[in-house]
């Protein structure tokens, strides 16, 4: 009884330490994708680092993040116009997703491929894609991904004129969002996509009351994708009213953003847009110019729908210019891109029911032959079922009788071991908090002592000389001046070294702002700082203490070993954890380096407050240091 107790135990101890590494697995896996959806249209850079962040930290059998990886990768290489790439990514994603027979996932990929396509004007696979999507996601409750659906799929039928399809499919997309409360980042593109179903009915005014509440939530939102494309809308109001320089200016806001977002299509949009408001207005020459420089941006994507209405435009202008033949050419150049895309659709039609049919042919080949081996299987595994089942069963009471005697020595072990590494602990961390006190003193006696003692010297100094009309006694005491004065600096900064004044006085964030300000001001290092949700927030005494040593000593190692040029420091709180990671583009930690004096010593500081410290390769191939402190 007592031995079944103990296996037990046993069990209940390994699962429970599995749990808790799951746990840290999962925070920064969902902290990493967390970022990349935050920096997906404002921030590529950034979006790429958490990307090559999440890559390295995934564990190879865990498909569902290898999953969400491949799809967020396909999202990258999209909004940077890499339209091959990031069907392949969104593929694979859909591939995993397959296996593992996850709608969430399958989704996710679903709607991803279809932006892809519809952004190529390629709309019948795009609507097929986005109606998966739809379906999908409401399987698996994933309303957010199921209104977007619903939203791309009212933009193809707007594309393909078919008004009615659109606007039923907005109106469901609303109707979900207020169903399940989703957030302004979903409301912000279903009031935009509204306004526009009702623009495209002549319903100005309506139109203009809901671009005007998308407009109302854009700073409550944090994905600004469409921002571009709400100002081109609006503008499009003002010039079916009739207002020119209304539109012209609501077009060029539109351009502004999509150029600050890298957004290529919503740049050429705005440009075609802001060309046909300047032709209307006999503004010929600037009018071409915007023209021609959005048909480079399509040709350049290989947007063919988009290249097709650009050259409608140009043929119009110079119509309106009376250039009769040029505008004939370019009715042929929008004719000719217009048929490639309607030939290039049937011909992947055709493509694909072969494809289809002869798949059909030999899975029915295959299930034949699976079957028959399968039958003859099936005697032979019944067969070594019995014979393992009994040699496994002895093998198990083996192995537990052996796992149990070791399992008692080594727990005898460890009690010895703990007992011993307890008092060192204590010992440890008695003369840490000593060191500390006394810094504090020193500190305080410097400060509120020779400190003030140097400033009166320096005041009585600097009396006693403005006073002083023999010139070479006043250049005398201007020497001696300037000596009192770098000694009194010397004596703050020694203070400040001892114990920060800004770490007591204002917490981590100030003082981690001016110990990076004091160790890069004279170096050729650059550094980024960023903090979220600790601003103006206290934490225990030997938290921010340990915390900030532990910033010293990685900013000394950086700036004698690293050979760095650049460093990022980042320090937020995540659920019951305060988190700090430090980043630098050296040369990396190499052998010894990894068990030196100071990297002990921070590990020990760590250990003191129950917190871990892991070294890793950065992203640019340096050293990333990863700091977790638990709260409680």
């Amino acid at each position: 009884m007592k031995f079944s107790r103990i296996i037990i135990l046993l069990f209940n101890l390994f699962f429970s330490s599995i749990a808790h590494g799951q746990q840290e697995y999962e925070d920064r896996l969902e902290y990493l994708y967390e970022n990349i959806v935050r920096t997906q249209y404002s921030k590529l850079d950034s979006m790429s680092y958490f990307i090559s962040a999440l890559e390295k930290s995934i564990q190879p059998s865990d498909s569902v993040w290898l999953s969400k990886y491949h799809s967020v990768s396909g999202l990258y290489a999209f909004n940077k116009s890499d339209y091959e790439k990031s069907i392949q990514e969104q593929e694979k994603a859909l591939e995993i997703a397959e296996a593992l027979d996850n709608d969430f996932l399958r989704g996710k990929a679903y709607q991803r491929l279809g932006v892809v396509y519809k952004y190529q004007g390629i709309y019948d696979r795009a609507l097929g894609y986005f109606q998966k999507a739809r379906n999908r996601s409401r399987n698996a409750r994933d309303w957010k991904t199921a209104a977007t659906a619903e939203m791309a799929l009212c933009q193809t039928y707007w594309r393909l004129g078919d008004i009615k399809k659109a606007t039923e499919y907005i109106d469901k997309a609303l109707e979900t969002a207020e169903e399940h409360k989703l957030k302004n980042d979903v409301a912000f593109g279903l009031f935009l996509e509204k306004g526009t179903t009702l623009y495209f009915q002549g319903a100005f005014d309506d139109a203009m009351f809901h671009f005007k509440k998308a407009e109302s939530i854009v700073q409550d939102t944090q994905h600004l994708e469409g921002i571009a494309a709400l100002y081109t809308n609006m503008g499009a109001v003002m010039f079916f009213k009739n207002d020119l320089d209304a539109a012209i200016g609501y077009y060029t806001t539109g351009l502004d953003l999509a150029r600050d977002f890298g957004d290529q299509v919503s740049e050429g949009i705005a440009m075609i847009n802001i060309g046909e408001a300047l032709y209307n207005q006999k503004k010929f020459e600037p009018a071409e110019k915007y023209l021609k420089e959005a048909l480079l941006i399509f040709k350049k994507l290989g947007s063919r729908r988009n290249i097709v209405d650009t050259y409608g435009y140009l043929h119009e202008l110079e119509q309106l210019k009376g250039n009769h033949q040029k505008a004939l050419d370019y009715f042929k150049l929008k004719t000719i891109h217009r048929d490639s895309i309607i030939n290039a659709q049937k011909l992947e039609t055709i493509s694909n029911l072969e494809v289809k049919f002869e798949t059909a042919e030999k899975e029915r080949k295959i299930t034949e032959q699976n079957l028959e081996i399968q039958t003859q299987n099936a005697t032979i595994a019944s067969q070594r079922l019995t014979q393992l089942s009994l040699t496994g069963g002895l093998t198990f009471l083996i192995l537990g009788g052996i796992f149990f005697y070791y399992y008692y020595r080594s727990k005898q072990r460890q009690k010895l071991q703990a007992a011993v590494l307890h008092e060192k602990e204590r010992g440890f961390e008695a003369v840490v908090k000593a060191s500390e006190d006394e810094r504090k003193r020193i500190s305080k006696d410097l400060h509120d002592g020779i400190g003030q003692e140097m400033s009166a010297l320096k005041l009585a100094l600097h009396h006693i000389k403005n006073r002083e009309e023999d010139l070479e006694k006043k250049e005398e005491l201007d020497k001696i001046y300037e000596s009192c004065s770098k000694s009194a600096d010397d004596i703050r900064d020694i203070s400040h070294q001892m114990m920060p004044r800004s770490l007591m006085e204002n917490g981590l964030v100030n003082a981690f702002e001016d110990l990076l300000n004091n160790s890069f001001k004279y170096s050729e290092i650059s550094y980024n700082f960023e903090h979220n949700g600790v601003q103006d927030k206290r934490f225990e005494e030997r938290i921010e203490i340990c915390l900030y040593r532990v910033l010293q000593e990685l900013i000394n190692n950086i700036i004698k070993h690293s050979g760095a040029t650049e460093m990022s420091v980042l320090l937020y709180k995540q659920k019951d954890n305060l988190i700090l990671m430090v980043d630098d583009n050296g040369v990396g930690m190499k052998g010894s380096s990894e068990e030196g004096h100071g990297v002990l010593n921070m590990k020990s500081r760590i250990d003191m407050i129950k917190g871990s410290i892991n070294f890793e390769p950065s992203h640019q191939s340096g050293t990333s240091a990863m700091i977790v402190i638990p709260l409680q």
